[in-house]
Formats: structure tokens, sequence, C-alpha cells
């Protein structure tokens, strides 16, 4: 694993990271140092329980970046949207090397069991390097960029957290939409690389066309809902969460 520093990182950070660095403790604490056929059983529920750990630290930070002072504007909120649906959808991904790693060829009976040490060290690989890649070093570069411009606003931070995960995503693996035929290199994928360029009126109209092209969602249909909620999160957020469980568990937010 990499030598992680939570305490400087959390010191620098716009957002308070303090829940976040408790279940990244747990899943460094639970994900299995060695796997061998001597501690097989105990490696598969370590794995599952660590999985769990980094699910929480993936939903605890979607709920500390919903907060009134970093989505201010309705583009704020379509980004933030924007970004948890791209989470979603890799832990769906994560749920589905789960399955194919870890739960489908178990059996209670050792010698019939398909799932031997080369499958558990794979899923533990996987989450290891999101624990580290996604979250560690995301909220850190993102963190870096911050600290780095003059005029500081919470919202800003969003921006470059998005583009950030964009980027890493893109690597994992995390972007392309299953049920969404021909789809094109979104706008965003096309923009310059720069969180100030989505800030202008130009990136926001980018924000905009891009969720529609990487979602397949009409922006529009969400227009008054938005502007009715300008001043109240609470039903905003409740819907997010629904969806947030649904493009994880549902057939449509795979990846």
């Amino acid at each position: 694993m990499i030598n992680k520093s939570w305490s400087e990182l959390s010191t620098m950070c716009p957002i308070d990271l303090s829940r976040i660095v408790v279940y990244s403790r747990e899943f460094e604490s639970l994900i299995p140092k060695k796997i061998s056929e001597v501690n097989l059983n105990k490696s598969k529920e370590d794995v599952l329980s660590a999985r769990a750990s980094f699910d929480s630290m993936v939903a605890t930070l979607i709920q500390l970046l919903h907060n009134r002072e970093i989505l201010e504007k309705e583009e704020d909120k379509i980004l933030f949207g924007w970004m948890t649906d791209n989470l979603s959808r890799y832990l769906k991904r994560l749920d589905d090397e789960e399955f194919n790693l870890v739960v489908k060829f178990d059996e209670p009976n050792k010698d019939v069991s398909r799932v031997g040490v080369s499958r558990i060290s794979a899923y533990a690989k996987l989450l290891i390097t999101s624990s580290n890649i996604l979250i560690y070093e995301s909220l850190l570069k993102a963190t870096e960029e911050y600290s780095q411009i003059k005029e500081k606003k919470p919202r800003y931070f969003l921006y470059i957290l998005f583009q950030v995960f964009q980027l890493t995503l893109s690597v994992f693996g995390g972007l392309p939409r299953e049920g969404i035929k021909g789809i094109r290199k979104s706008a965003i994928q096309t923009f310059p690389i720069s969180y100030s360029s989505l800030l202008g009126n130009k990136g926001q109209e980018i924000i905009r066309k891009g969720y529609e092209e990487e979602t397949g969602v009409d922006i529009n249909k969400y227009k008054k809902t938005l502007k009715d909620l300008q001043d109240s999160g609470e039903d905003f957020v409740d819907s997010l969460a629904e969806d947030f469980e649904e493009s994880k568990d549902g057939e449509g937010g795979g990846l």
C-alpha cells in the first residue's frame, strides 16, 4: 500500500475528511495483507468487509459535497449529480467484479469451490487500488490544485475534484455507459482540462450538454425541480440518494 498521510491531507482539504479517514483506516485494517490456502475463508470475509468500508468512504464523500456553500448554482448541482452518477457506476463495477471473483463460484465445500487464492487476491488488489487512487490520490490532487488558486470558493473545489475524477475513472474504465449505443465522446472530454474553463458561461453550458450526452438524461426535465429547490436541498439530496442506490444496484447504472 502507498504511504498515505491523511492528517496532512485533512489539514489542507476544504472539506472535513474526518469521517472518510475513519472508514479508510477501517478498510486498511480489514483488507487481507497475505492471502493463502490456510486463511482463504477468512480472507473472503475480510475482502467483503473491506468493500463495505470502501462504499462508506464513497457515500460519505458524496454527503460532504452536498453543501449549500458548494452547490451555489443550478450547474453546480448538475455537476454534483453527474459526479455522483460516475461514482455509483464505479461501485456497480465493483459489484460485478465481486460477484465474478468471490461470490459466483464459491461453495461451502472447499474441495469443490472454485474461489481460490488468485481470485481473492485479484479482488483485494482492485479494492486497494480503488481506495488508494480513486479516493485518496484524487482528494490529494484536488486539494493541491485548490490550494494554489488565489480566490478560494468551496464550489471551486467541486469543479476541480470533478475533473480529477473524470480523468481517474477514464483510466479505470468507469465512464462508459451500458445501454447507450453509439455514444459519442462527451463534450466534457473534449473540453480543455481546467476547472476554471467550466466556471465560465461556455463551461456551464458544457456541463449541461456533457451530462445529457453521457447519461442520456434530458436536463430540461429537471430545470423546474432544481429551481424550486434552490433554497432547500432536502428533496434534492433525497432524490440523489435514491438515484445513487438505483444506479449502483440496477441494470441501467452498470458499466
